[in-house]
Order: structure tokens, then C-alpha cells, then sequence
């Protein structure tokens, strides 16, 4: 009988997606004999999508959208037919009682779900109560370990496609040193002011740095300026045309000597650990959105007493750019 591992979500955009790929590393390395299928409820996975040539993979196969009903009345799936299908595991990896009733429907030797402190689980769960908070992904890798105890691997990368990289090659200079900004987020309270970023860029340009952006969608009204101050910046995004936006950042990443961001979704693109990443974060939580790694370093605003990012000064970027390349 094939071996099937089922991963239940509720659905992916472009930052969870990226950061669960190390998760889905880990569960092939655990079960490497294994058909993993990923499954979404309501919500669409960019790993049928922007990040399905990485996802690739790993993913053997993707059920989108399966609208699951916990009525026992009612079909399983409205959109697929699980009323025979059997999976050696089930792991859940999202919280909400309702979706997870619905998901124990389906038909499996071994179920696994944190939902309700895990009452429906085929395992017992004991994890000792914390208050403090820490990097979300640990809590899906402290689930992992029930099934099957083994060592995170904290070496774990994002692979780069050969092609991509070769592409890079020709845009990059081995020989300079480049530092790459971001200066956009999607909430405009998790926006460092752009001044900010202008002052520090320039900073390292006389240094002997080249200046490479990031720019997202919403970030289109600022380029003009920023070209201004920065005639010579790279934009490897508008000089690659045969890889997607996303691949073409994580990508850079391999020739940069470091890179800033917002908390945002194009800092998540810049997490490959390939290069140090220093992410500015307020309000919100940079334990949770933050994984424990020596090339992932944070500034967050409550070190300044205050939950607003603009409080973060310069001089304080300044310093963890300078110490992390040190």
C-alpha cells in the first residue's frame, strides 16, 4: 500500500508559504518513503502557484480548496471525493476546532492536530505551558517531533534553481559588495520612514557598496526617488524575465552582502539565510515572525520603549548592518 502523509492548512500567501518550507523539508526528511500531499480548506496555497517550482520539491501532490464539512450527513469534500480515501498520517497544522472536525472525517491510521489542546488527536500531547512566545514554526516542528523525534536541520536553505543563479552571475559582481534594501511592507505602521533608509543607503555607499531594491507593488511611488538618490542601483527584478519576482529575490540573496527590510512579505523572500538579514520590526511581535538564526537578526521598536517602527534610529541599523558583516 502506498504511503501517504496528508498536511492540512487553511491556505498560504507568499510569507507563510515561504517560511513553511522548512517544514516541509523536515517532514521529507522524517519520512522520506512517503507521497506527501498538501492540502488547503478554504484558502488558496502559493505552493500551487508563485512557489510551485520550489515547492516541487517536495509536494507530490496538492488538493486546493477542499471545503471540507464536519457534518457527518453531508459529503466530506464538497469539491473532491474522500469518503475512501486512507492516509497513513494526518498533521494538521492550523488551530481552529471547526476545520479540524471536519478534517478527523477522513479516513487515516494516525491523526495529529494541536486543535482544542489536541483532543482529537491520536497522540497525546503534553507540551509545557510558556508565556513567552517564540518563532511560530516551532510550535508545527514541536508537533513534527510526536510522530517522529529528530533534530531540526538548522543548515536547511532554499534551493535555488541553477538557472536562476546562472542568470544573477551575469548581473553581480563576485568581486563588490552589495547591500540590499527593502524599504516597503504592506501595513504602512510596519514602514520604516524612507529617509531613513536613503540616509543609511548612502552611508554605505561611500563605504564602497552597491545599492540593490526591493520593491513590491505598493512600492512603485517611491522608485523614482529612490533611482534619484541611487542612479546606479540594481534592480535584478526588471533585468530577469524568465523566473518570477519572488524566485528572482531569493535568489539575490546569494550574492548580497546583506540586506534590510521591513517586517513584510519581500523580507520573508530575503530569509534564505544566504546572506544576513536584518528585518525592523513595530508593532507587532519579532519573537513570533523571527526564526533563531545567526544570519536572521531584528530591530524592533520596543528596545526603543515605544510600538512605533519610525523610532528606530539610523545609527542603530547602522551598527547591526556593520556587525553582521563583519
Amino acid at each position: 500500500m502506498e504511503k501517504n502523509f496528508l498536511v492540512f492548512s487553511n491556505g498560504e500567501k507568499i510569507g507563510d508559504g515561504i517560511i513553511k518550507l522548512q517544514l516541509l523539508h523536515e517532514i521529507k526528511k522524517r519520512f522520506p518513503d512517503h507521497k506527501l500531499i498538501w492540502m488547503t480548506n478554504k484558502g488558496n496555497t502559493v505552493y500551487n502557484n508563485q512557489l510551485k517550482y520550489l515547492a516541487s520539491y517536495y509536494i507530490d501532490n496538492i488538493i486546493e480548496k477542499a471545503n471540507l464539512n464536519p457534518f457527518f450527513w453531508n459529503k466530506i469534500s464538497s469539491n473532491y471525493d474522500l469518503n475512501d480515501v486512507f492516509y497513513e498520517y494526518i498533521f494538521d497544522t492550523q488551530k481552529a476546532i471547526y476545520r479540524t472536525v471536519a478534517l478527523k472525517r477522513i479516513k487515516c491510521k494516525n491523526f495529529l492536530s494541536s486543535a482544542g489542546n489536541g483532543f482529537l488527536s491520536s497522540f497525546r500531547l503534553n507540551f509545557k505551558k510558556n508565556n513567552t512566545r517564540k518563532y511560530y514554526l516551532n510550535d508545527l516542528f514541536d508537533l513534527l517531533n510526536i510522530l517522529k523525534m529528530d533534530t531540526i536541520d538548522n543548515s536547511f536553505r532554499i534551493t535555488i534553481p541553477e538557472n536562476l543563479q546562472n542568470g544573477l552571475e551575469e548581473i553581480f559582481n563576485r568581486n563588490d559588495k552589495y547591500l540590499g534594501i527593502a524599504p516597503g511592507a504592506g501595513e504602512k505602521n510596519k514602514i520604516w520612514p524612507l529617509e531613513k533608509f536613503i540616509e543609511l543607503g548612502k552611508h554605505f555607499e561611500k563605504n564602497n557598496f552597491k545599492i540593490v531594491l526591493f520593491l513590491g507593488p505598493n512600492e512603485m511611488s517611491i522608485k523614482d526617488r529612490l533611482l534619484s538618490e541611487f542612479p546606479e542601483a540594481l534592480m535584478p527584478e526588471k533585468i530577469i524575465k524568465s523566473f518570477s519576482n519572488i524566485e528572482i529575490v531569493m535568489g539575490s540573496t546569494k550574492f548580497l552582502t546583506c540586506a534590510l527590510a521591513n517586517d513584510s512579505g519581500i523580507s520573508h523572500m530575503l530569509s534564505t539565510k544566504y546572506c544576513p538579514l536584518i528585518k525592523l520590526f513595530g508593532p507587532k511581535d519579532s519573537n513570533k515572525f523571527t526564526p533563531e538564526h545567526a544570519n536572521l537578526k531584528f530591530i524592533s521598536s520596543s528596545q526603543f520603549n515605544s510600538s512605533d517602527v519610525k523610532v528606530i534610529p539610523v545609527e542603530k541599523v547602522i551598527k547591526v548592518i556593520e556587525d553582521s558583516i563583519s
